[in-house]
């Protein structure tokens, strides 16, 4: 295994063949981490939804409570 380290050719090649590995996983990485996907990154807090929510619909009553106005 030295003898073929030796040729100056193949470690050429064993080194471009290392650099573009951490050229690809390097790139690979940075897209995980714009997207968010790394096994580390913590998941966005979810924010409860309530459907149909302040909607002002005839023969339903609202959801929360509405404040009296006041009479002149």
């Amino acid at each position: 295994m030295r003898q073929i380290l030796r040729r100056p050719v193949v470690r050429a090649l064993v080194a471009a063949a290392l650099l573009l590995f951490v050229l690809v996983g390097g790139y690979g990485t940075y897209l995980a981490n714009q997207a968010g996907r790394l096994p580390w990154q913590e998941d966005p807090t979810r924010i409860p939804v309530v459907p149909f929510e302040g909607l002002d619909v005839p023969g339903f009553a609202p959801q929360t409570p509405v404040a009296a106005t006041p009479v002149p």
